[in-house]
């Protein structure tokens, strides 16, 4: 799969459990730093989507853990936007160690756009479609 959008990070100690082992709970952060960038990179800054009066919410995340991710190791998160709703956008991503390619954890995420003062749902902005189509060098499966 093609990853438009990295997202790079060094694993720290306080990225670690006590076994030197990244912690399953900060793969989260590392999702979510992910598509903060992917947002970035397509053109469309969070603040910028917010300020057009959307948000997004997230409904649903499925994660695998492959293999462990350690102390001192460069970790890349991927992602992709793999189909958009009427009102849902799922997110594809996967972890690897850099050196290796190893992977780490893959997941997938289903944001909701909402009404950014109401959070009720909206329907997906075309100028969002639009972006990921762009960035992404085709069209996205509806």
């Amino acid at each position: 799969m093609d990853w438009p959008v990295t997202y790079r990070r060094k694993i720290r100690f306080s990225d670690t459990d006590a076994q030197g082992i990244v912690f399953n709970g900060n793969y989260a952060t590392y999702i979510h730093d992910t598509v903060t960038d992917y947002f970035d990179a397509i053109g469309l800054p969070w603040d910028a989507f917010t300020r057009s009066g959307h948000d997004m919410v997230l409904a649903r995340t499925e994660t695998d853990f492959r293999s462990a991710g350690r102390l001192g190791e460069t970790l890349v998160t991927g992602a992709r936007v793999t189909r958009i709703g009427k009102t849902s956008v799922v997110f594809a991503l996967r972890t690897w160690e850099e050196s290796s390619a190893r992977v780490v954890m893959e997941a997938r995420l289903i944001q909701v756009v909402v009404d950014h003062s109401t959070l009720q749902p909206k329907p997906v902005p075309d100028f969002f479609i639009e972006a990921v189509e762009r960035a992404q060098g085709e069209a996205v499966e509806r």
